[in-house]
């Protein structure tokens, strides 16, 4: 995800101010607005940077245009339901975007660079969304848009001289990396070179058993492998378990701080009738009406985006009449008829065809209702830090308490307490219902069947920053089972192992006989020759997957010529290695574009961060006002409930 991340955040700023602007204009709509008093509680910035700053309102404009760009991305409609851990990836690499576009302005500035106000003019008369109906730009539509986004004229022309400055300073950087032709061969023949060879499988179960095993076989079986017939070991254990998610529901917000967020959060809570919309716009009536044709006559939301590919398309989930910048459009969307193709309407953006997919009544969450989950987010935004700080309390707890009874309930450490094997199931088969997410869970059932009986609890640091801690306090062994209650299964361990013998010893005389020759001539007249699969070819990039993964590793380490055994969970394998082929001339065209491609990317991807990396030696950001940085985030998107948390008894 962190690739993807990057290459959408790098690639969408530099040198695109004006994109931006239009689309923070047609897709982040109704943003401005809502963090407009976000400073009034103290300093406006989040970040200073030499004598420039970025500014609440600067922050929670791009990020809110990047989050619906990252859900769409990975398949999300909605970017609510991006997950918590993602939002705040999200903020960390758009805050450190807009820190490195002011220290690009300011080395422009260093390096006196000056941007005639023609240049700025003519970047300005080019934006298409300051056209009238003929194209041309025109100052009422100009100044309309303008209000609309909430910039100022002033504003805007700094931004577009700001972003001609940064084309200008940034221009060919990154342009001229290319893939080294010896670095992309060497690359393509590992992944793209195939390899041709014979293999037979030589399964545990065709190996013969001549005579039934005796008694005596059987008991000594029995002896020399104990632990296929034991009970298994249970232990009872004490544990007491510190995670965000516990840490969270032991802190306290008082109600002032929540009418606080409340009121911040007001668009949020008091929302009127908003409609789910799938959008084309058109130059050209005459194609808006084909396409208001099609889409009646059954043609699916990504068909006719694909059947008009020059028409505009864009989905809005959930969006007020107020959301659209179209005043035309919202007029006509929110007199619609759901489930409707509607168009074309004249606009003035153009020639637009709508559907409306669903509409959503106005709805009132009272401070009442709202509470429960306006705590949640401030506890879930807090649990983190809170984690660590406790960590110290929680160490101090465990060792004056011997037993884990005296650890203090206000740290927000869970007890559980059960019976449970070394796979973590209980005595009924059932998991046991450790607190935490699976890693966790693993960690402490590894640490009741590696720590003694009765051995003095310490913490323990877990994944994600949880901390633990165990009592074993009973361990009952598992203990043999009686042999006649057993018999049945002896016989078969038994069998099955005398067969995986037999199966071994046919296949290392059959893999003696291919070393001194090769795999055709050993199998030559032997009852598996029916079984023998001759010239199979695979490459990295083309793998046979019916073949066990150890096998096709297996095979690159062979030399041409070369004979190789393997075993796998039921059976023996042969392999004879019978060449080594170049790769096919549709891989080579392909994946050697791709790999020329993705290596150069890659580069281009990281000149930016290290370009950064210096510039913020010659002019250091302030600290982050972390207080407006968490307003923004949390405004941005809803929290995400806390994970529940199980008890064990």
């Amino acid at each position: 995800m962190i690739i993807s991340l990057r290459h959408l955040f790098v690639d969408s700023w530099i040198g695109r101010a004006a994109a931006l602007l239009i689309f923070l204009a047609f897709i982040g709509w109704g943003v401005g607005d809502v963090y407009s008093n976000l400073g009034a509680t103290g300093s406006n910035e989040i970040v200073r940077i030499g004598d420039r700053s970025v500014t609440p309102d600067d922050f929670s404009r791009a990020l809110s245009a990047q989050l619906p760009a990252v859900a769409k991305q990975i398949g999300l409609a909605d970017p609510s339901r991006l997950p918590r851990s993602e939002v705040e990836q999200i903020a960390r690499q758009t805050l450190q975007n807009l820190v490195m576009q002011n220290e690009i302005q300011l080395a422009a500035e260093r390096g006196g660079m000056m941007v005639p106000d023609d240049l700025v003019r003519q970047e300005i008369f080019a934006i298409p969304a300051f056209h009238d109906a003929a194209g041309k730009f025109d100052r009422s539509v100009f100044n309309e848009r303008l209000t609309r986004m909430g910039f100022t004229e002033g504003r805007l022309i700094q931004v577009i001289r700001e972003d001609i400055a940064s084309r200008g300073l940034l221009q060919g950087i990154g342009q001229a990396v290319v893939a080294p032709p010896s670095l992309t061969e060497r690359m393509l023949s590992f992944d793209a070179n195939q390899r041709v060879f014979d293999l037979v499988e030589i399964p545990f179960a065709s190996g013969a058993v001549t005579a039934p095993p005796t008694d005596e076989q059987l008991h000594r079986f029995y002896d020399n492998h104990p632990q296929m017939f034991r009970t298994t070991e249970y232990r009872h254990a004490k544990m007491v378990i510190m995670t965000a998610d516990s840490v969270a529901k032991t802190i306290e917000v008082p109600d002032d701080v929540l009418h606080r967020l409340y009121d911040f959060q007001a668009r949020t809570y008091d929302m009127p009738e908003t409609r789910t919309l799938q959008v084309l716009t058109f130059a050209d009536q005459t194609k808006a009406a084909a396409a208001t044709a099609a889409w009646k006559g059954g043609m699916s939301w990504d068909d006719i985006q694909k059947k008009f590919p020059e028409a505009a398309a864009v989905s809005l989930p959930s969006v007020r009449q107020s959301d659209i910048p179209n005043p035309e459009l919202a007029k006509a969307a929110f007199a619609a008829q759901p489930d409707r193709i509607s168009g074309p309407e004249k606009t003035g953006m153009g020639w637009v065809v709508f559907n409306i997919t669903a509409i959503a009544a106005p709805h009132k969450t009272t401070f009442e209702q709202a509470k429960d989950d306006l705590k949640k987010q401030v506890q879930t935004q807090e649990a983190s830090e809170a984690l660590q700080a406790r960590q110290k309390q929680f160490q101090d707890a465990v060792a004056g308490s011997s037993t884990l009874d005296q650890i203090p309930g206000d740290l927000g450490a869970v007890p559980v307490a059960g019976t449970l094997d070394s796979s973590g199931m209980t005595q009924d088969g059932l998991p046991a219902p450790i607190p935490g997410d699976e890693a966790l869970r693993q960690a402490i059932v590894q640490q009741v069947f590696t720590q003694s009986k009765g051995a003095q609890p310490t913490v323990v640091s877990g994944p994600n920053g949880t901390f633990f801690s165990v009592l074993v306090d009973d361990v009952r062994p598992g203990t043999l089972k009686p042999f006649d209650s057993v018999r049945d299964q002896v016989v078969q361990a038994w069998t099955a192992e005398q067969k995986r013998r037999a199966a071994n010893l046919r296949a290392t005389a059959l893999f003696g006989t291919a070393k001194a020759g090769t795999l055709r001539k050993a199998m030559d007249g032997q009852p598996e020759a029916s079984t023998l699969r001759q010239d199979v070819s695979v490459s990295r990039v083309h793998p046979d997957q019916s073949l066990p993964q150890n096998i096709l590793r297996g095979i690159f380490d062979l030399k041409p010529g070369a004979t190789g055994m393997f075993e796998t969970p039921d059976a023996f394998w042969l392999v004879n290695v019978t060449a080594d082929r170049p790769a096919s001339a549709e891989d080579l065209k392909s994946l050697g574009t791709r790999l020329a491609d993705d290596y150069r990317q890659s580069m281009q991807s990281d000149i930016p961060m290290v370009l950064n990396a210096a510039m913020e030696k010659a002019v250091p950001p302030s600290r982050i006002n972390m207080a407006l940085y968490n307003q923004v985030v949390t405004a941005a998107i809803p929290a995400s409930a806390p994970a529940a948390e199980n008890g064990a008894h």
